[in-house]
């Protein structure tokens, strides 16, 4: 059983719990993280309530908001029609993974939970959503234990989101754009898991969602675990949620998710890319950091991307430590994460918008 550092949730209680008529028994659970976005996770709730197929669960993370939006949410939150909805706080944010941990814990509680639905708190969910990746994760049996679908803008419906995670061959995943890139797995704001997955997960890494990521490539970190032992993720091409987007890190790009994105990518390829894809992808990663230092420094962002590698060395150790633990793994479920890789260097559009002056 692979061990990690692990920082256990103790302040995390229970606030509100309410109670519908009984719920259909189809063993489906939704978890919801809210931090200062009291609107959007109502909104996103309420969406959740007009599903086709209800889900037995509904239990909320307050991620230590400010008081007001704390209070908003708890007032404004309605019984729903079926099941039981809950609401948790913690005194400290957890962030998405760890926040993400201890719902799942607290919903596995339930014996009969074997679907778990993770929704972003700015995304709508399709009525038809958790319907249809059950009824896929269920054609597919054991074999997938995750699916996603399509996630459009939700100011503008008619445009992509998200397809996905595409792992390119710099070895830096991304949102997937077009059906072009090959789809490596779902993203954590909107994915269903199987309960055999979790499980086993936990048993063979301690842990489902890497607590040391906090938020950013904590899902591309799952999902990359998950094709390592030898599962084949679903996407199904049918719109399942519309997203607002990073409504909780300030709507737009920021040096928040700039350093919880490349500091965890690096902590990712350490600890989870195959010897071989390393060696054959090499100069590729080496451009791609060297392009990230350039735009860092042209930006005026130097002590950033400083500060970034700086953090990444100190854990270092750790993240090569569990490596040699996941040296059988890694061995035996390298082609099939080699399958998972875009051929293109990243997304398409990339080096026009660095030109450009856009995103890093």
């Amino acid at each position: 059983m692979i061990k990690a550092q692990v920082q256990k949730a103790q302040t995390v209680a229970e606030r509100l719990r309410l109670e519908g008529r009984e719920s259909l028994g189809l063993g489906i659970g939704v978890l919801v993280i809210n931090y200062n976005t009291a609107a959007q996770t109502l909104r996103c709730l309420e969406s959740i309530q007009q599903s086709s197929t209800p889900p037995d669960w509904v239990f909320v993370l307050d991620n230590a908001s400010a008081s007001a939006d704390y209070e908003r949410l708890v007032q404004h939150a309605r019984s729903p029609e079926t099941g039981t909805f809950a609401i948790f706080r913690s005194e400290t944010n957890l962030g998405f993974a760890q926040g993400s941990n201890v719902l799942i814990d607290l919903l596995l509680q339930n014996p009969e939970c074997h679907y778990v639905m993770l929704l972003n708190n700015d995304a709508v969910a399709e009525p038809a959503m958790l319907a249809l990746l059950k009824e896929a994760l269920e054609k597919a049996g054991d074999d997938a234990g995750i699916a996603g679908g399509r996630m459009h803008k939700l100011s503008h419906p008619e445009q992509v989101d998200t397809l996905g995670i595409a792992l390119y061959a710099s070895l830096m995943p991304a949102d997937r754009k077009t059906l072009d890139d090959v789809f490596l797995g779902p993203t954590g704001g909107c994915s269903m898991l199987q309960r055999k997955l979790i499980e086993r997960l936990k048993t063979t890494f301690g842990y489902c969602f890497d607590p040391r990521y906090f938020c950013y490539c904590e899902d591309t970190d799952l999902v990359i675990r998950t094709v390592l032992l030898g599962y084949k993720p679903i996407y199904l091409d049918r719109l399942v949620a519309l997203h607002e987007g990073q409504a909780s890190s300030g709507g737009t790009y920021n040096s928040f998710i700039a350093y919880h994105g490349l500091r965890n990518a690096i902590w990712m390829h350490a600890k989870l890319i195959p010897a071989n894809i390393l060696l054959r992808k090499c100069l590729y990663l080496l451009t791609a950091h060297m392009f990230m230092f350039a735009r860092y420094a042209v930006s005026g962002n130097l002590l950033l991307v400083i500060k970034i590698y700086r953090d990444v060395l100190i854990k270092m150790p750790e993240f090569l430590s569990e490596r040699r633990r996941l040296k059988e793994y890694l061995a035996e479920g390298g082609p099939n994460l080699g399958e998972s890789i875009t051929k293109r260097f990243y997304r398409k559009g990339y080096l026009l918008s660095l030109l450009r002056g856009g995103k890093v």
